[in-house]
């Protein structure tokens, strides 16, 4: 090896052996730091709003007018979103303890079908704060859907409530939430109401009185039938009478006489004169 190529190896093992520049070090570590915090910044910015859903924007200086529908959006971090639902949603509210008019207390379950109005939505926070949309169906909803039951419920008796009077229950149960609710932003598109469940002693009574009620329909049916019978009987017997008047008036002389020479069999004595037709009936 000559000396040129010695002092070339000398040179690269130099450059080797020389430690790295700590401003380079420092600056591609703030660089990664400033990347980093960026891309967490940006996550913490990203807003996905579901399908069915709308989006209230609020921070600490207040709620924003515009509201976000579904999808993904770039808010500021220090803003965040409530969502309400503006397709329909199903609640069920089981064993709601309502009273009838004559002093019943029944369990009732009740099923709605709603959707919070798009048009509202701000306003609905600007009610209740960043309650989410279960915080308010399990409070809110629930006292309106309980106290419209029980307003329905307490125009009929028990009997009524368990039988002939469940579909105006129903239709009063929801006019009643619709004209409440509209105006808060939420709207009722229908209800179901299950049978009411009675305590044992209720249960018993309702029974009997249902019993009781079937036996006298059923008496009155009885008294239909026999009555319908009745009448049955005296127009046939009426018909019968008009027809034998009228079949009195029709036989005449000459018409009992046709019917004597018809019904001759030939061996009585008959005999036609200028009397008529005269029939020996002691031979």
């Amino acid at each position: 090896m000559n000396s040129s190529e010695q002092s070339n190896v000398k040179t690269v093992k130099q450059v080797r052996k020389k430690p790295l520049n700590r401003k380079s070090l420092l600056l591609t570590t703030i660089i990664g730091m400033v990347g980093l915090l960026g891309a967490l910044i940006l996550f913490m910015c990203i807003e996905k709003v579901p399908q069915g859903y709308q989006a209230v924007i609020y921070s600490v200086t207040g709620v924003k007018d515009q509201t976000k529908p579904a999808g993904w959006h770039v808010i500021s971090p220090l803003d965040k979103a409530v969502h309400y639902p503006i397709r329909t949603q199903t609640k069920e509210y089981k064993n709601l303890n309502v009273a009838t008019s004559d002093g019943k207390n029944l369990d009732m379950d009740i099923s709605i079908n709603y959707h919070v109005d798009p048009t509202k939505v701000v306003k609905i926070f600007n009610k209740f704060g960043n309650a989410d949309i279960e915080g308010l169906e399990n409070g809110f909803l629930r006292t309106r859907v309980l106290d419209g039951l029980r307003q329905s419920v307490a125009k009929y008796s028990v009997i009524e409530t368990f039988g002939v009077k469940t579909s105006e229950i129903k239709k009063a149960t929801l006019e009643e939430l619709q004209n409440k609710l509209t105006d808060q932003g939420f709207i009722i598109e229908d209800i179901a109401i299950s049978s009411p469940k009675a305590d044992a002693a209720t249960q018993a009574a309702i029974d009997e009185r249902v019993k009781a009620n079937q036996e006298l329909e059923r008496a009155k049916t009885d008294r239909a039938i026999a009555e319908q019978n009745a009448a049955k009987k005296k127009i046939e017997a009426k018909g019968q009478a008009e027809a034998n008047d009228i079949l009195d008036k029709s036989l005449t002389d000459k018409i009992i006489r046709k019917q004597m020479i018809d019904k001759w069999d030939g061996k009585q004595p008959i005999t036609i004169g200028g009397e008529g037709v005269i029939v020996d009936v002691n031979k």
